[in-house]
């Protein structure tokens, strides 16, 4: 028997090891900039308490190994989840700009009256409260009708339908 062939290792280099680390580091990262009601959503508890730990660390090395901590959690879990939602707060993700611009259209055919889209809506959100969406709706057209108020309605309503995505 050879020598080299008993210490062949068919495993990811030490190398690789560590760009996979440097990419979970990086995701925890990410998971910083979400708001903490929706951590929750992943999952995975340990998780969301580090995250929240790591937020309130301000101090550069002491970030930094929360950081590597976060990392090494995220090593060991699902990453389907935090993935997801990583994408859905990421501003530059196709996801988050699809979901941003079906709002946009939302909240232009509801000034406009369109009247299939509340049933789109409601089809989507079911838990939705009609009546504050109609006098949001409401509000935002009159607004729109005077041309010389700022648009305080108009992104209440867009608020609105975006708390709806949210929850």
């Amino acid at each position: 028997m050879d020598e080299d062939e008993e210490f062949e290792y068919d495993g990811p280099s030490k190398s690789q090891l560590k760009r996979d680390a440097k990419v979970l580091v990086a995701m925890g990262e990410r998971l910083l900039t979400i708001p903490e009601e929706q951590l929750s959503n992943i999952g995975l508890p340990e998780v969301v308490t580090a995250v929240l730990d790591t937020k309130k660390i301000k101090k550069g090395n002491a970030r930094k190994r929360m950081l590597q901590y976060l990392g090494k959690l995220l090593r060991n879990a699902d990453l389907t989840n935090v993935e997801l939602l990583i994408d859905r707060f990421d501003a530059s993700s196709v996801e988050h700009v699809t979901q941003f611009h079906q709002l946009e259209d939302w909240r232009e055919r509801l000034i406009e009256e369109d009247k299939m889209v509340t049933d789109e809506i409601t089809a989507v959100y079911p838990d939705v409260d009609r009546q504050h969406l109609r006098a949001l709706v409401r509000n935002a057209v009159s607004e729109r009708r005077q041309d010389k108020q700022p648009p305080v309605h108009f992104r209440k309503l867009f608020q609105y339908l975006k708390s709806l995505l949210d929850s």
